[in-house]
């Protein structure tokens, strides 16, 4: 291919590489400022007050981007560790739901 048909072609799709690029990186600083936040609002709450509803929004939110990444990598490891936070989400929903 000349240098001008792959220009053509590039600017004829309409997905923008750095736009995914970007897109993804923001959502790693979104559940990393997620993480922080629960994890300050954890020690605000004191000792004995509980924090199933601070777990279960942190695992939900980091099974989905791992069931996204699973789905766009393939790599079963994202699968496996979407599985457990999945598990561990309905975990602490359960135990919120009860009380705990």
């Amino acid at each position: 291919m000349k240098k001008n048909e792959i220009l053509e072609k590039a600017r004829a799709e309409k997905t923008d590489e750095m736009e995914k690029i970007v897109r993804d990186r923001s959502a790693v600083w979104m559940a990393l400022a997620m993480v922080i936040a629960s994890g300050f609002f954890v020690c605000m709450r004191g000792k004995d007050a509980p924090i199933m509803d601070l777990a279960a929004t942190v695992c939900f939110s980091t099974a989905v981007c791992c069931f996204y990444r699973f789905v766009r990598l393939k790599s079963v490891y994202y699968l496996i560790m979407g599985i457990v936070l999945a598990a561990m989400t309905v975990f602490a929903t359960v135990r919120f739901f009860h009380g705990h």
